[in-house]
């Protein structure tokens, strides 16, 4: 029987997980725009994701940064389990961060892996890879970090899983970030394709 579509309001700080079916598409929306986020599901592998991606698309020994339209975020065993369809913003999906956690902030406010692995029910230590979602990133010879997050309102990115998953998303709990500006996200949820 085909999925409804439905919709979840996440507030920043906040996480959910949703079980997928093969073909469902998840769009995730900024409706008043600086709020970014984080997705991630069980076995996402960010290293073997950005080598296949890069072998792919350069057709060598090249890893990407960011998950771009038709690129797929992988398991450990190189099995694909969602697809990045659709980007509608100026900033993209980076594969490099590994998200936050408690320990960095002065107040010990649950990070993105905090949230998502407790969506998810899971210990921390299990999640292996996170995706950040409306990043731009710069790099120089000592590492790679955000520049400005533009997000703009209305900005959405578009999921499909390619086989039965369970997708957590996060909205960003950090507040810090160069042009984040906590507010709502809208994640909505399709048997096939999502209306956009």
């Amino acid at each position: 029987m085909a999925r409804e579509q439905s919709s979840i309001t996440l507030a920043p700080g906040t996480a959910t997980a949703i079980p997928l079916d093969g073909g469902d598409e998840m769009k995730i929306t900024s409706p008043q725009g600086g709020q970014g986020g984080d997705f991630t599901f069980m076995g996402f592998d960010q290293a073997l994701t950005r080598n296949i991606n890069g072998w792919e698309k350069f057709g060598t020994v090249k890893v990407t940064f960011y998950a771009d339209p038709g690129m797929k975020l992988y398991d450990g065993d190189g099995t694909p389990f969602v697809e990045v369809v659709e980007v509608h913003s100026d900033l993209r999906v980076d594969i490099v961060y590994p998200g936050c956690w408690r320990e960095i902030y002065a107040d010990g406010r649950p990070g993105c892996r905090d949230l998502l692995s407790e969506a998810l029910g899971v210990e921390r230590k299990q999640l292996t890879g996170m995706a950040s979602f409306w990043a731009e990133c710069e790099v120089d010879e000592d590492g790679y970090m955000f520049s400005n997050l533009d997000i703009q309102p209305g900005d959405y990115l578009v999921l499909r899983a390619m086989r039965p998953v369970t997708l957590a998303v996060s909205a960003c709990p950090d507040d810090t970030l160069p042009g984040i500006r906590p507010a709502n996200l809208l994640v909505e949820v399709s048997s096939g394709e999502i209306s956009r």
